[in-house]
C-alpha cells in the first residue's frame, strides 16, 4: 500500500481517463478496519482527476463479488491499458489468491470466500489473463523463499506466484539476490 500511496503522489498534473481499484479486497462492512480500501485511504493516497472504484458496497459477498468482477471487466475493456499492482505473501499469495484456496479453482473472473485470516474478494487468474500488465512489489526477507520456488516449476496450489508466469507481462520489483526472474 505504501508503494501505491508514493506512486501516486509522484504523479503530476491530472489523471484524467484512468481508473483505480484495487486487486484485493478484505470482505466486510464499508470502511472496516483490515479493508484495503480504508488502509490506502488513511495512509493518504489519492489521485486527484482518477476515477476511484472502491469494492465494498454494504452488500452480501456474492453480491460484491459480482459487482466487483463486472467492474472490472467494464473497465479493462474500456482501457487502452490494463495493469495491475500486485504484492506477493511470505506465503506465495498474489493478489487475494492464497495457497489451497478457492480462488485457485474459481471459474469466474473475481472470486469470493472466506478463509482463515480473512473473508476475502480478489480477481482470479482469468481476469489477470486480461490484463496488459502485472506489476509485482515483494519486500522483505519472509518472502525471499518465494523467490526460489517462483524459479521452479511448482503447482499454483502451492504457491499461487506461479500463476504469474501465465501472463502476458510480469514485472517484479523486490529486495532479494539477483535473481533470474
Amino acid at each position: 500500500m505504501d508503494v501505491a500511496v508514493k506512486a501516486a503522489s509522484k504523479i503530476r498534473g491530472g489523471l484524467s481517463g484512468l481508473a483505480i481499484s484495487l486487486t484485493d479486497e478484505r470482505y466486510g462492512p464499508v470502511g472496516h478496519a483490515n479493508s484495503n480500501w480504508r488502509q490506502l485511504d488513511e495512509r493518504g493516497f489519492k489521485a486527484p482527476g482518477a476515477r476511484l472504484l472502491p469494492v465494498l458496497k454494504g452488500k452480501s459477498m456474492p453480491e460484491t463479488a459480482f459487482a466487483y468482477q463486472t467492474m472490472l471487466l467494464s473497465e479493462a475493456k474500456q482501457a487502452d491499458y490494463s495493469l495491475a499492482l500486485a504484492g506477493m505473501g511470505p506465503d506465495g499469495h498474489i493478489l487475494g489468491i492464497k495457497p489451497g484456496s478457492p480462488a485457485m479453482a474459481a471459474t469466474e473472473y473475481v472470486s469470493g470466500y472466506k478463509w482463515d485470516d480473512y473473508d476475502r474478494l480478489t480477481p482470479t487468474i482469468k481476469f489477470l489473463k486480461l490484463l496488459d500488465e502485472v506489476v509485482v512489489y515483494a519486500a522483505g526477507q519472509d518472502k525471499w523463499p518465494q523467490f526460489d520456488a517462483l524459479e521452479q516449476k511448482i503447482s499454483p496450489g502451492a504457491q499461487p506466484a506461479q500463476l504469474l508466469k501465465q501472463l502476458q507481462k510480469v514485472i517484479i520489483f523486490n529486495d532479494y539476490k539477483e535473481s533470474k526472474l
